[in-house]
């Protein structure tokens, strides 16, 4: 799957103490939450959007300490 903003491909972080983690662009947050619901993914979106210099916001979906970045950077990765 391809970030809007950065034209990239969406990539699962693993660097924060709390499990690996998505930003995600707020106008993909449904389409990024079917695949994770298609795929039983447990998440949960931060309350507050981040936007910076007048930028789209975005959102930050947390996996927890038990998310398998590995199985979910895969499911976004095949979705295109």
């Amino acid at each position: 799957m391809i970030d809007e903003m950065t034209e990239d491909r969406l990539r699962v972080s693993t660097d924060g103490v709390a499990g690996p983690y998505l930003m995600v662009p707020m106008a993909q947050l449904g389409q990024v939450r079917e695949q994770l619901d298609q795929h039983a993914i447990r998440c949960w979106v931060d309350a507050d959007a981040i936007s910076l210099d007048g930028k789209p916001a975005i959102a930050v979906i947390n996996f927890g300490c038990a998310g398998d970045a590995t199985r979910i950077q895969t499911i976004f990765d095949e979705a295109g």
